[in-house]
């Protein structure tokens, strides 16, 4: 199964790359993430180095999930697959991987789409998946409010 996102960011591609690879999110609570869904808190690049190969780990509320990197074009292109977790939830899931494209547009903006394809796996397989396709819009929505949030913060650090 695909979730597909896209939104347009007010700045440079050079100014959303960064927090796909480390970023500390904030203290609010969608909806979902009350219902035991895990939420987001920081994820980061172990290796300290975004590379091809090296892992990048989300840790949430319920632990953490570790990422390989699979393709990586700074400011233009991210891709990583879930290889692990300590996560309830991590025997629901068969295959994740996400895709991040970013597209300088007219104007100083933006446009990154995320791509996430998953499987869920196990008993009740149907429910399952239904289960992720939820949890992983929620963190679409909940990720892109908090790089604008990171973004905003960045120009205004810079300008000061």
């Amino acid at each position: 199964m695909k979730i597909e996102s896209q939104w347009v960011f007010e700045c440079q591609p050079q100014h959303v790359w960064p927090h796909f690879l480390h970023a500390q999110m904030d203290s609010s609570r969608p909806l979902l993430f009350w219902f035991g869904i895990p939420k987001p808190m920081s994820c980061r690049v172990l290796e300290g180095v975004a590379a091809v190969g090296n892992t990048r780990q989300c840790t949430t509320d319920r632990g953490t999930i570790d990422q390989r990197i699979l393709q990586l074009e700074p400011n233009r292109l991210l891709q990583y697959q879930m290889q692990q977790s300590t996560v309830w939830c991590r025997e629901w899931v068969g295959k994740l991987i996400d895709t991040f494209t970013l597209e300088a547009l007219d104007g100083n903006r933006t446009l990154v789409r995320r791509t996430t394809e998953f499987e869920a796996t196990g008993l009740l397989k149907v429910l399952r998946l239904v289960g992720l396709w939820a949890a992983l819009r929620q963190a679409h929505a909940y990720a892109a409010k908090n790089w604008r949030r990171l973004i905003a913060e960045g120009q205004t650090a810079s300008m000061a």
